[in-house]
Parts: C-alpha cells; structure tokens; sequence
C-alpha cells in the first residue's frame, strides 16, 4: 500500500507492539472509496460488515427509552461499514510498505535543512516532511505551536467535551442465546433519551455488538483534564444510568461484564494545521466528538490526500462544530427539547420528525462526493498556486 514508490515513509509508534486492542469503528462511503483506491477491499471485505454500495441504506434504528418507536435516521447511498479496529489495523499493517519504528514515543523535534527528532528512548532519526498522526496528545502539534511563540493557546491541549462514553463489546452468540431476535444482532440501533443514548452495530464479521453509552455533563464541557482518558468502571455503575431504560438496552447491559469509561474530549480548531514542512492530521489536527461517526474517515481522507499532495496549506474547517452539534441533537439537549424530562413520552412525533430531520441533515456530506474528489482539486490549487 503506497501512494508514491518514490516516498521513503517513516511510521514511529509510541506503543512497544501493534496490539490488538480497541472497539468498532466504521466508515463511510467517502473513507471505503479511499480502501477500495489503495487496493484495500479484498481484503477488508473479510473484516467488515458488509460494503458500502450505491444503494440506500438505514443509518440507524430508533427507539426512545421507553421503548417506543420512532422515525429512523434516513438511508443514505452508501451507508456504514463497520469493523474491528483491531482487524482494520491489523490489514493496514499487513499491506503496508512503510517501515514501522515500535517503542518511539517523540519527545521533541526541530527543524533546519531537515527535520531531526527526539524520542524518549533515546534515539534521534531524520527526515524531509513530519506528519504529525499521534492523537489528541500530540506531540507535534505542541511543538508546532511553541515554535510559533504561542504558548497560551487554547489550542495546545485537550478540552473537556461534556460528554463521556461507556464502552463493550458483547459477543454475539452470547447475545443470540439468551435473546435470539434482539435486534442490535443484525441492525444498526440507536436508544435515546434526555442527555443519554446509546448505539450498537455488529462488528468483527458480526461476531461481536459494539456496545457504545454517551451521557452528558455539560458543566465541564471546555476544561482541561489531565487524568486517565479511560478506566475501567463496574457493570453497577453502567446499569444505575440506564435502569429505567427499554428492555432491549437492558439486556444489553445485562451482558457487559467489564465496561470502560472515557473521557471524551476535544481540540480546539488552530488557524493552520500546517508550518512549513510540518503538518499535522488525524485526531493530532481535528480531535473530535463521535457523533458523526467520521473520526476515522476522516483520518483517513488526510492522510491519503497528504500522501498525494503533501501540502502545506491545511486551513480550519467546520467539521469539529458539525459533529458538537450533532450530539446536542442526539442527547435532546437542543432549544426545541429545553422543556423535555428523561422518559417523557408526551413528546409529539411530528416533533420527533423534525428532530431527526436535523440529524439527517449534518450527515448529508457524507453521501456526497469521494475523496479523490477532494485530492485533485488540492492537486489543482498547488499546481495553480
């Protein structure tokens, strides 16, 4: 997998192994378009769910706490396919033609006639152009902004979202056994309330249901933290927030005996994500709120278009703010639901319509357009520079 023989590409990882380890992870049809381009389907069509076509299809399934129906978030060409993320690391590695370094955890880096880093082992290498993936505690985006003086930034570090999510993975046949026409089996389902949901989908060739709980404190949203991102947590404190829930979320939490909580937090947009031959992509650029379902995606689209441009020029966008107001819709926590308590179930359903008519509308763009769309027309724009 490469996008240039011609490029000599480096991949440090902090991690002393490629674990696997991690929960479901999904794509749109913009980010399966790149697996395809790059070769990658053959092999992904072995993990995923199922592949993203032409055809209409149902983002989620929708139900209220208390059990009722409501519209479903509409079918959009294409929809989702979901995997392990174990599983797609594992195909990533496996076609990769990178050389990977285990057990680099950059320190520092600066910047001259080349690029030298610094990492905390010890060791130093060099190179022409530094992409900076490492995730929302990026070292390199520290570094690219204390080199530019800006050491108050609100940009520099992690904020609180308000949000925090309880994860699982439950296995299917454990799920079938004890409830065989649970319907988180085969569907895409979505369980929502007044600052809560929840959203399952099959994964690891629906052998495992990604079990994913967000609740809302909107008191911290902003704030720094410098704790543990995830922690273990009691499949107690896991029921006492749903125990008032529908059957189908309590047979579910029935089954999770070793949930995780994490902290879901955020980067604040930069003016540039770019300084002359650093720029940053992934979660280091764009850490984000999960409810578009794109974080990946979108890792994915920057590092295939920086492979094909390696640019300088990547500018702020809206997506970080699209995917916030995304989950204010989610959780009810909206103007037109100011007045609405969890289980209220006097709630009009042409109003619920409208609701769900607002989601479906922040998830328009990802029905349209590919990639390679995006990569020419950055290709166009530097050539024409």
């Amino acid at each position: 997998m490469g996008m240039d023989q011609k490029l000599e590409i480096d991949i440090y990882e902090a991690s002393s192994q490629v674990s696997e380890i991690g929960a479901g992870i999904g794509f749109w049809p913009r980010g399966w378009s790149i697996f395809k381009t790059l070769g990658l389907e053959e092999s992904l069509l072995k993990i995923a769910s199922r592949s993203p076509d032409d055809r209409p299809h149902t983002v989620f399934y929708v139900e209220k706490a208390d059990g009722s129906e409501v519209p479903t978030i509409k079918e959009i060409a294409g929809g989702t396919s979901t995997m392990h993320r174990a599983d797609l690391q594992n195909v990533l590695v496996k076609h990769s033609n990178t050389r990977i370094h285990l057990s680099h955890r950059l320190s520092a880096f600066e910047e001259g006639e080349e690029i030298h880093l610094h990492f905390e082992n010890g060791k130093a290498a060099t190179c022409d152009f530094l992409v900076g993936m490492d995730g929302i505690k990026s070292v390199v985006r520290k570094c690219l902004l204390l080199n530019q003086g800006l050491v108050d930034s609100p940009s520099l570090h992690p904020v609180c979202s308000g949000y925090m999510a309880y994860r699982a993975l439950i296995p299917a046949e454990v799920l079938r056994k004890k409830f065989p026409h649970h319907r988180a089996l085969t569907n895409h389902m979505l369980y929502f309330g007044k600052w809560k949901h929840i959203v399952t989908y099959p994964v690891a060739q629906n052998k495992l249901i990604n079990f994913a709980a967000i609740t809302t404190d909107l008191s911290t949203e902003g704030r720094s933290y410098d704790g543990p991102t995830t922690v273990p947590c009691s499949p107690e404190e896991l029921n006492s927030l749903f125990a008032d829930w529908e059957d189908e979320v309590k047979a579910l939490i029935s089954l999770i005996e070793e949930p995780t909580r994490w902290v879901i937090r955020t980067l604040l947009p930069m003016d540039s994500y770019a300084l002359g031959r650093v720029v940053l992509g992934g979660d280091a650029a764009h850490a984000m709120t999960p409810f578009l379902g794109n974080g990946a995606g979108r890792a994915v689209e920057d590092a295939y278009i920086l492979a094909s441009l390696l640019s300088k020029g990547l500018h702020r966008n809206n997506l970080i703010e699209k995917s916030r107001r995304a989950g204010r819709i989610l959780q009810m926590v909206t103007p037109d639901f100011k007045d609405a308590a969890e289980g209220d179930a006097l709630i009009p359903p042409e109003k619920l319509v409208e609701f769900f008519a607002q989601y479906d509308k922040e998830l328009e763009m990802f029905g349209k357009g590919r990639a390679e769309e995006d990569k020419n027309r950055a290709l166009e724009m530097l050539i024409n520079s």
